[in-house]
């Protein structure tokens, strides 16, 4: 398909923050990307409630502290933004994480939340056990989380392939955001002989048939994504053989990947991979910057 491809980038982004300098990465990261698209950058901080004796003392202190470290956190971010040249907003959300940025990412049309990675960012360890899950079934949006500093654009990315169309997804959205970057279609064997079922069984032996079957099924897999062409002209495929939980985060160290897009739907090998504890284990275990995007409600329309 070359025809109809997307190239609209995203007007409003979504950062999930503390505050703090935890959170140092996925803010540099999406000062990047609205300066790089000109879009419109909400922060969004939760306060679930006190978490040390300091923000005790401020949660007895009632409102008229709320009101003062939400004025210097304002002072703060106007000073950090001066002069950036595209709109930044604050805004504060009481409650759960997970259910506020939710909201918030509904209610600002954002078309990209961006946060942190757990290990880096205590923003209710969102990205521990179901609130990733949570958030990845339920935003509409692509969910960025950030891992690396942002000392340069995005420039080679993979995106691991079961051959779905949450995989197609993945792929026709990380062409759509990062036009100039490399893209590497990822196939891991065992993950995709359901997705090879229109082959010949015996054409999947260990061998150069298998790696000719393979690389036909990916090139098909690319062919079947709308796609711009000179996007398509800076696609690589490689595949191996392994397990997905394993050879994912190993091929993006040992590549050099700078961003990793996940596709995610409810019938998806790959959203079973990504969801499940071996699942945790890759997200926890890539190096690299993750993108999860969701097919959501478009599962029947792919």
């Amino acid at each position: 398909m070359n025809e109809g491809f997307d190239t609209s980038l995203p007007r409003k982004l979504l950062l999930a923050t503390d505050l703090s300098a935890r959170c140092d990465r996925p803010l540099e990261r999406a000062k990047a990307l609205a300066a790089q698209w000109n879009a419109h950058l909400t922060l969004l901080t939760v306060r679930e409630g006190p978490q040390v004796p300091a923000e005790v003392v401020q949660w007895l202190a009632g409102s008229e502290a709320s009101t003062e470290a939400e004025f210097a956190a304002r002072r703060d971010i106007a000073r950090e933004f001066e002069g950036a040249g595209y709109p930044v907003n604050l805004q504060f959300a009481d409650g759960d994480v997970a259910d506020a940025i939710l909201a918030a990412a509904a209610r600002s049309d954002s078309e990209l939340v961006i946060a942190g990675d757990a290990r880096i960012n205590t923003l209710g360890e969102i990205f521990l056990g179901s609130t990733v899950e949570q958030l990845a079934r339920s935003l509409a949006q692509p969910l960025l989380v950030v891992r690396q500093r942002a000392r340069t654009p995005y420039a080679r990315i993979l995106v691991p392939t079961d051959f779905s169309p949450a995989a197609r997804l993945a792929l026709e959205t990380a062409a759509r955001l990062f036009p100039d970057a490399q893209l590497i279609v990822f196939h891991v064997h065992e993950a995709g002989l359901e997705g090879l079922a229109d082959q010949p069984r015996g054409s999947l032996d260990a061998g150069s048939g298998n790696s000719n079957a393979i690389r036909l099924r990916c090139q098909q897999f690319i062919d079947s994504c709308t796609l711009a062409p000179q996007v398509r002209a800076r696609i690589a495929i490689d595949s191996a053989p392994g397990t997905p939980e394993l050879l994912t985060a190993r091929y993006a160290l040992e590549h050099g990947v700078d961003l990793a897009v996940l596709g995610l739907h409810s019938q998806s090998g790959m959203l079973r991979l990504f969801m499940d504890s071996k699942g945790e284990q890759v997200l926890r275990g890539l190096d690299c910057d993750t993108l999860l995007v969701s097919t959501g409600e478009r599962d029947g329309e792919r």
